[in-house]
């Protein structure tokens, strides 16, 4: 198929992007003005042919009529991703109000499937023990949560209607990027690696390889099997063994601080509060807090089932990301 495909040049994107063209299909990619797809046309070798990029904004509604026009199906991972809140309107307009337009659109030319990246962040937290597929949307708690979240009741509803909307749900992805490209949990725990220092308590955290990540858009992307939705969990991994990793891989000590669930969610509000006059790493912040000392598992069942995956040990990716 000739696929669409927007954050192609972004961490998960660029790999998603791979794996499509591995796969036999066309893509047309959209470039930023302010993007290089080098890195990636690099990656792809005699694959780069099959790219097709279009230059421009995905808030512009030319730019969208363009990517869109002529293509059978769409993958949007485009987003602004972070716990930056100042950066909250920016990420209304692209993660929101950018997604439901292009999503609507290509429902109305007739696309199929569309593959819209969400995120863990958009069900967390869930009433349910175990979040899969069809846990509910949560409200979110930071920006990103929140945008997110927006986002993913939209697609739901497209999905409601009848489009043929596929959703995917990956939690905290790791494994290196193409070029320069770094995912926003690599940046977290760069800060660990990078500081030397790390807190000492009872949690955990969902991770999944990127690759995997990308081989579930690639094995979504056949036309004709209606609205689904798949979550990317991957395994969960205590929080004390993922700083384990990061030593051993870094080869750098890194010492530990021991603290109480309750006392390293006061450190993520404290972050929350600094982190509207200044930029901080994206592992400090209330939600990534709470995010980590609940350990939320999740149900995987679905996705593997019916796209016939496995996944890589996601301590094995996070440690060739800090060898």
């Amino acid at each position: 198929m000739k696929i669409a495909v927007t954050g192609g040049t972004g961490y998960v994107g660029a790999h998603t992007t791979l794996a499509l063209l591995a796969d036999g299909h066309t893509v047309r990619l959209l470039v930023l003005p302010t993007e290089s797809p080098d890195a990636l046309l690099a990656a792809a070798g005699a694959d780069a042919a099959r790219i097709e990029p279009v230059v421009g904004d995905i808030r512009d509604a030319g730019t969208v009529s363009r990517l869109l026009d002529g293509c059978d199906a769409l993958l949007h991972a485009a987003g602004v991703v972070g716990t930056d809140d100042r950066r909250e309107q920016l990420m209304w307009e692209i993660n929101t109000q950018a997604t439901a337009a292009i999503l609507t659109r290509a429902a109305f030319l007739g696309l199929d499937p569309i593959v819209h990246v969400a995120s863990f962040s958009a069900l967390f937290p869930s009433p349910d023990a175990v979040i899969g597929p069809d846990s509910p949307t949560a409200s979110g708690r930071s920006a990103y949560g929140r945008t997110k979240a927006a986002a993913d009741r939209i697609a739901r509803a497209l999905q409601d209607a009848g489009a043929p909307v596929v959703i995917t749900y990956p939690t905290s992805v790791v494994g290196p990027g193409l070029g320069h490209t770094k995912g926003v949990t690599e940046q977290g725990w760069g800060a660990i690696v990078g500081g030397g220092v790390a807190p000492r308590f009872d949690g955990g955290m969902q991770m999944i390889d990127v690759r995997d990540v990308a081989a579930v858009h690639a094995a979504a992307m056949h036309p004709g099997r209606g609205p689904r939705r798949y979550v990317c969990g991957g395994e969960l991994v205590e929080f004390n063994q993922l700083v384990d990793v990061l030593e051993h891989s870094s080869s750098r000590r890194i010492r530990r601080i021991p603290l109480t669930g309750s006392a390293f969610r006061t450190v993520g509000r404290i972050a929350d509060v600094i982190g509207r006059l200044t930029p901080l790493s994206p592992g400090l912040g209330y939600e990534a807090a709470w995010l980590l000392t609940s350990a939320t598992p999740t149900d995987d069942s679905r996705t593997r089932d019916e796209l016939g995956l496995t996944w890589r040990p996601a301590r094995a990716a996070l440690a060739a990301t800090f060898a």
